[in-house]
């Protein structure tokens, strides 16, 4: 297979992301009543499985020493991070603006600041990307960040098994799927909804079946010649399997059924991946990474105004939850549906800057230090 980019799923990139942040919106909807819903959870995983196919497709024939390893680690590593600690820093200067204000006036607050899911020493766990090694018994400071944190460890793992068992590659990738699929069975009380504690697990099934997918379209035993009506009955059945499913056993068949989409779409030349391949989807899959971590920011700082809001004026704004699961109504579902348009087109906007100044410039090919210089004068500018 000749090295190319697969724009389809850049395209599926982009709207899984815009699913994930469309899921955590803290705005009442009917949706939320809708079989399936807390399943859009599920699109994590075909982060893992797209990025393991993707970096097989990118590194395959490359990671084969040390050094090449080592460079592996490294890009990796500037890819996610300056964004990482660049939202972490905007989340940690909200909590600074509440701990000021709390002195001044009683802030209306499920959780004081630096303390519970944003504590000094959870911060450090975050900068480190080690949050979700099971060290704080939730999800802490920017929730989504927590697939981000097991995502580089998995890179690690990625990288060792590229090298130890070149030789014998594909049974390597497909046990290390299995490891993780039996480690998510065995020990997560929640199945494949796992995060914060047993989320490497989960993202080791993933990222590695990913890889060995790509190893099947690479081979060439499998051809696949996919129309418009094949394409459609693959997301039909998506659609079914996210509907259908739960937090049990069947839950475990999302990398396999993601797996199978990205299997079509990599192959595919109907009018969905046209559709996908067409330049506003293209630009939600650029800015796809910032999608994921921007929104959670945004959506922090809406509950905090509004939570303030509804103490000040009595309005009764909260339709239920607590805390980070807080939702707010305006009190008519027409003005709600404009308010989650409204931070979907934020979110998006934010984050088409972010790729820009903050992600972009890392990902030039120069020296890690000239690259950080380049992201953070980029970042200010």
């Amino acid at each position: 297979m000749q090295m190319k980019r697969f724009e389809a799923l850049d395209g599926w990139r982009g709207i899984a992301a815009l699913a994930i942040a469309f899921y955590h919106a803290p705005i009442a909807h009917s949706l939320r009543e809708a079989a399936g819903w807390k399943n859009m959870e599920l699109f994590v995983d075909f982060f893992f499985v797209l990025s393991g196919f993707v970096i097989m497709h990118a590194w395959g024939k490359r990671l084969d020493g040390t050094d090449a390893a080592k460079t592996f680690v490294s890009k990796r590593f500037w890819r996610i991070w300056p964004l990482h600690f660049t939202i972490l820093l905007a989340f940690f200067a909200v909590e600074l603006l509440k701990s000021g204000l709390g002195a001044v006036i009683a802030l209306p607050s499920d959780e004081p600041s630096f303390a519970g899911s944003r504590s000094w020493l959870s911060l450090l766990t975050n900068i480190a990307m080690m949050q979700s090694l099971n060290l704080h018994g939730t999800t802490t400071w920017n929730g989504p960040a927590w697939s981000i944190s097991v995502e580089f460890w998995t890179y690690l793992l990625f990288a060792v098994t590229m090298l130890a068992f070149r030789a014998h590659l594909n049974r390597a990738l497909v046990g290390m799927a299995l490891v993780g699929l039996a480690g998510v069975a065995v020990l997560s009380p929640i199945w494949l909804f796992a995060t914060h504690d047993f989320g490497l697990l989960r993202a080791i099934y993933g990222f590695f079946l990913g890889a060995a997918t790509y190893r099947l379209v690479q081979s060439g035993r499998l051809e696949i010649h996919g129309g418009t009506g094949v394409e459609i009955a693959v997301v039909l059945a998506l659609i079914s399997y996210l509907m259908a499913t739960g937090v049990n056993i069947t839950s475990l068949l999302a990398p396999v059924i993601f797996a199978t989409v990205i299997l079509f779409f990599s192959q595919g030349g109907g009018l969905l991946t046209r559709a996908l391949t067409s330049r506003p989807i293209q630009a939600l899959g650029t800015w796809s990474y910032s999608i994921y971590l921007v929104h959670a920011l945004l959506f922090y700082g809406l509950r905090l105004v509004l939570v303030l809001v509804e103490k000040v004026t009595k309005l009764p704004l909260t339709a239920g939850g607590v805390g980070n699961e807080r939702i707010f109504t305006f009190g008519n579902g027409a003005l709600d549906l404009l308010a989650i348009a409204v931070l979907m087109a934020v979110t998006i906007a934010i984050s088409a800057k972010t790729y820009r100044f903050i992600e972009k410039p890392f990902m030039k090919d120069t020296k890690p230090a000239q690259r950080a210089a380049q992201g953070w004068r980029a970042a200010e500018a």
